[in-house]
């Protein structure tokens, strides 16, 4: 787990080095780290906003789905 993270974040430097190409060197390791960093979290938010829509969406229909099955019980 600990590589695929690291992994993770090495592919995010790159991508944020290379949308900076000819500021590379003005930019810091750090700034360039701290904005990998901010991307990655900016992804992880969206990726739990999908998800919570998801969950409530299966909720919602599963709900439907029973009470369609408690009526054709009855």
């Amino acid at each position: 787990m600990a590589k695929e993270v690291a992994n993770l974040l090495v592919k995010e430097v790159d991508k944020v080095q290379s949308q900076q190409p000819g500021q590379s060197a003005n930019i810091s390791n750090l700034t360039v780290l701290m904005l990998a960093a901010l991307n990655i979290a900016h992804e992880n938010m969206e990726l739990k906003g999908n998800y919570s829509k998801v969950i409530q969406d299966i909720s919602k229909r599963s709900a439907g789905l029973i009470r369609r099955l408690d009526e054709i019980a009855q």
